[in-house]
């Protein structure tokens, strides 16, 4: 077990025998929540809401997600460079293209309820997507930033001691089985128990449905993206990004999904088999329920209205534009998507960010190696 593991653990048991909840769902069973927001059902790391006392990620009833910005100088950091980015008059090159591998920046937001709070207003990656399967990795052998201090960086590195190998670690996922019609979540002490020879299977795999049928056109449309986000970093000097992450999604409601895989049929309890091309159908040996995984049937939530007040400095794009096209039409179009998220440790240092390109290179080729296991 790494080391830091054992101490998490240690507490997620003293916080069950003292009636409490674990730590990635220790929430009030009804925090207060602002009008017209909702707590977003497919958030799997970073800050969760619950209440004023901990405020964290709302959905707002146009499917947007609002961010509470962090304290100073981080949560300024974030701000500042999402609205550097988008910047209507902004015509550098590096930055455009930069652009289209985050969410979509809605500008800053004041809630009635938390007046001195300020929100990001972004794009939910999610939005399209039925059943959503999404991981939060977090990027880079080197997760704190160059104004950590000695407690900080011990505080990191205890945490992953493997992610100066691969270069990327998970933090939380959830995976959605079209067969029993389940969504499993998978916590960070989940993620942090994965051992160095079982993050390709246990860690990709799990979240790739590598025990039923490998999800390899969700891999192929994720490889093809994040191709394209690796070009970016390979020549751009601008940014250097800690403890930013890679959100990665896919369909997981393989029925309304237009790229079936050829081994929906096999999915049976009596027959755990598969025939069909391109199935990657292998058993894994996983306990995830009692290692962090928890399932959940599906339900839906309602949300109100607030009212949000627009930056004019950044690029206006309708809140509609998300609506203009009809739910069914934006699921069926929804494979895959993978965004770059959480900004609040991006520096200005005027050379290749190195340590982010280490951890997006390994996790490309393991992506690629997990194509190659044998069906």
């Amino acid at each position: 077990m790494p080391p830091g593991v054992l101490t998490d653990l240690l507490v997620e048991a003293c916080l069950h025998l003292c009636g409490k909840k674990g730590m990635d769902n220790d929430f009030p069973e009804n925090p207060h929540l602002p009008k017209g927001t909702v707590l977003p059902r497919n958030q799997v790391a970073g800050h969760k809401h619950e209440g004023r006392s901990k405020l964290g990620l709302l959905q707002h009833e146009d499917g947007t997600i609002l961010k509470a910005s962090q304290k100073p100088p981080r949560g300024t950091r974030e701000v500042d460079f999402y609205k550097q980015v988008f910047d209507a008059t902004c015509t550098d090159k590096t930055i455009l293209q930069l652009r289209s591998f985050l969410p979509r920046f809605f500008g800053v937001c004041h809630l009635e309820e938390y007046p001195d709070v300020t929100y990001l207003k972004l794009e939910n990656i999610v939005y399209p997507f039925r059943k959503p399967c999404v991981v939060d990795i977090k990027m880079g052998k080197r997760t704190y930033d160059p104004e950590a201090g000695p407690a900080k960086i011990a505080k990191e590195v205890t945490k992953f001691p493997y992610v100066e190998k691969f270069g990327f670690q998970f933090t939380g996922m959830q995976t959605y089985d079209p067969v029993e019609q389940k969504t499993k979540f998978y916590d960070k002490f989940f993620c942090r128990k994965l051992g160095e020879d079982e993050l390709l299977k246990k860690g990709l795999g799990a979240f790739f449905n590598l025990q039923q049928c490998l999800r390899r056109d969700a891999i192929q449309v994720l490889l093809e993206k994040l191709r394209e986000i690796e070009s970016w970093f390979a020549s751009q000097t601008m940014f250097s990004f800690y403890a930013s992450s890679l959100l990665l999604v896919y369909e997981g409601d393989m029925p309304y999904n237009n790229y079936l895989s050829p081994c929906i049929q096999c999915h049976s309890k009596e027959d755990s088999g598969c025939g069909s091309s391109g199935c990657g159908s292998t058993e894994l040996d996983q306990n995830e329920d009692s290692s962090g995984c928890t399932c959940e049937s599906d339900k839906t939530d309602d949300i109100s209205s607030i009212s949000i007040e627009n930056s004019s400095s950044v690029i206006s794009t309708s809140l509609n534009d998300i609506k203009t096209e009809s739910s069914e039409d934006l699921h069926n179009d929804a494979i895959a998507d993978v965004r770059m998220i959480d900004f609040t440790h991006v520096f200005s240092q005027g050379e290749i960010d190195e340590n982010y390109l280490f951890g997006l290179r390994n996790l490309i080729r393991n992506l690629e190696m997990l194509l190659e296991l044998p069906s």
